[in-house]
């Protein structure tokens, strides 16, 4: 595969995993357990029955993660806002608390992206081009929902400047000696 179709294929996945990162799909699962947020219909990708076997394996395998680490950030969140409340409340634990709590959310929206990420691969490619265009048409959605009337422009277009600087970026230097 040339550099240049190697790059651009690279700045497409890149750009589809900032729209899901936008979408708040690993924060989405983190909050929610999977159950709202950019919630993807792999249904819709006519899976094999391995492919929905695994896919359902790495949903088990989520929810576990979930369930696991869910209830130490609720107990330390519940924790934390009765040590705001406090008047004579130790600032230190309460920092200690929101680090731990932070920690414990980002490791779920790793192992969130990690999930989505294993998903993508059980796919074929055309299933992953139709993973990509549901992606950008709930991103397209959620920025509709959230900003109403205002760059209804889909994403791919609107990067599509970004996307040509970085080009010009790159491809001075792979055309010298």
């Amino acid at each position: 595969m040339s550099t240049k179709k190697s790059f651009c294929k690279s700045v497409r996945h890149i750009s589809l995993l900032a729209a899901l990162a936008l979408l708040g799909s690993g924060q989405a699962l983190a909050d929610e357990g999977g159950k709202a947020g950019c919630r993807i219909e792999w249904s819709k990708l006519n899976l094999t029955a391995q492919q929905s076997q695994q896919i359902d394996q790495l949903d088990q395998q989520w929810q576990q993660d979930f369930r696991s680490l869910k209830p130490l950030i609720d107990e330390a969140q519940r924790k934390k806002q009765r040590l705001l409340e406090s008047h004579n409340a130790d600032p230190l634990e309460i920092m200690r608390l929101q680090a731990s709590i932070d920690q414990w959310k980002q490791q779920l929206n790793q192992a969130a992206t990690a999930n989505y990420l294993k998903k993508r691969q059980i796919l074929n490619e055309s299933q992953q081009h139709q993973l990509e265009q549901m992606l950008r048409e709930k991103f397209e959605a959620k920025q509709r929902e959230l900003h109403p009337g205002i760059n209804t422009e889909p994403l791919p277009s609107r990067m599509q400047g970004l996307i040509q600087r970085v080009k010009n970026i790159w491809a001075p230097a792979s055309n010298s000696p």
